[in-house]
C-alpha cells in the first residue's frame, strides 16, 4: 500500500484553503474469476412484479414510487433528466487535475468521484461538512490484465457507485462495453476497510454494472448484464463478498432503490418490484 500526502484545495467564496488529505494508492487487485458459492443468505429475492416502461421516463419513475437516487448535481454534467440534488457550495470542481464527475449522498458523508471524464474515474474522496476525511486513488483498478486487441478504448473500469456503513466503504467498478472485450474480468465489487486502508475482500466479477447497488442488513444487492448478456440480480454476502443468489431479469438493471424490504429496480425497459424475504 502506497500512501502519499496530497493538499486538497476547498474553494470557499472568493478565498480558497488548504486542508492536507491522506490518500491510498489501492494495490493492483486479484481479477479473480467466478467463486465457490457462499454459506445460505437470511434473505431471498422474490420477484413480485415486472411492467413495461417507457425507458425515457426514469424521472417519473423515480416521482412514482417516492424514491431517492442520493445524486448530486455536477457542474458541467449532462442532463439526464434525474432527480439530483444541488451540490453542496464549496464542493472543489477539480482534484489532482481530474474533474468531478460523481457525487454520492451519505448520511455523514459525501463520496466524491474524480476522473479524466464521466466514464474514467480515478480518486474517491469522503467529505464531511464541508472537509475531506479520507481518500482512494483506484487507478490500478481501471484495466484488466487482459484486454481484446482494438478494445483498450471502452474497458477502463470506473468507480460506479459506493456507499459507507460500519467502517466500510463498498465500491462497484465497471466498464460499459461487452464483458469479451476484457475477458469476462469486469464488473466487481470491493470492499475497504476504511481505518486501515486496506482491502477485505473483492468480488468475482460479471456482478455489478448497475449504476448503483444497496445494502440490506448483511447482504448487498448488485446488478449485472449486457447487451446479449445474461442480466441478473445478485445477492451478495456483506462480509466476503461471496454471491448468494442470482435472480434473472428481463433486462440490465440500471437503476436499484430500496424501500424497506421492497426494491425497485428500474432496467432498460422493464420497471420490476423484488421483495427481500426472510427464508
Amino acid at each position: 500500500m502506497v500512501t502519499t500526502c496530497l493538499a486538497l484545495a476547498l474553494a470557499t467564496g472568493a478565498a480558497a484553503a488548504v486542508s492536507p488529505l491522506e490518500v491510498t494508492k489501492l494495490p493492483r487487485p486479484a481479477w479473480n474469476r467466478a467463486s465457490a458459492p457462499g454459506p445460505s443468505a437470511r434473505v431471498r429475492l422474490t420477484l413480485v412484479s415486472s411492467r413495461p416502461n417507457a425507458i425515457t421516463d426514469v424521472r417519473a419513475w423515480f416521482a412514482r414510487n417516492k424514491l431517492d437516487l442520493a445524486l448530486d448535481r455536477i457542474p458541467g454534467g449532462f442532463d439526464s433528466g434525474l432527480p439530483l440534488h444541488p451540490l453542496p457550495a464549496g464542493t472543489p470542481s477539480s482534484f489532482r487535475g481530474k474533474r468531478l464527475i460523481r457525487a454520492i449522498r451519505q448520511p455523514r458523508r459525501l463520496l466524491l468521484v474524480y476522473g479524466r471524464d464521466f466514464a474514467s474515474g480515478r480518486y474517491l474522496i469522503g467529505r464531511t461538512a464541508g472537509r475531506p476525511q479520507y481518500g482512494f486513488d483506484f487507478l490500478s483498478y481501471a484495466y484488466a490484465p487482459r484486454i481484446a486487441p482494438g478494445e483498450r478504448e471502452f474497458v477502463f473500469q470506473t468507480p460506479t457507485w459506493a456507499v459507507e456503513a460500519g467502517g466500510t466503504l463498498y465500491v462497484s467498478h465497471s466498464h460499459s462495453t461487452y464483458a469479451r472485450s476484457s475477458e469476462g474480468l469486469n464488473g466487481y465489487v470491493t470492499a475497504i476497510d476504511i481505518a486501515r486502508r486496506t482491502v477485505r475482500w473483492r468480488s468475482r466479477p460479471l456482478v455489478a454494472n448497475a449504476e448503483t447497488f444497496v445494502l440490506a442488513g448483511d447482504v448487498i444487492v448488485t446488478g449485472y448484464g449486457f447487451a446479449r448478456e445474461p442480466d441478473y440480480l445478485y445477492l451478495l454476502d456483506r462480509e466476503t463478498g461471496r454471491v448468494l443468489q442470482r435472480l434473472r431479469v428481463p433486462s440490465r438493471a440500471e437503476y436499484i432503490v430500496r424501500k424497506g424490504n421492497i426494491l425497485h429496480v428500474r432496467t432498460y425497459d422493464r420497471d420490476l418490484v423484488v421483495r427481500l424475504a426472510k427464508r
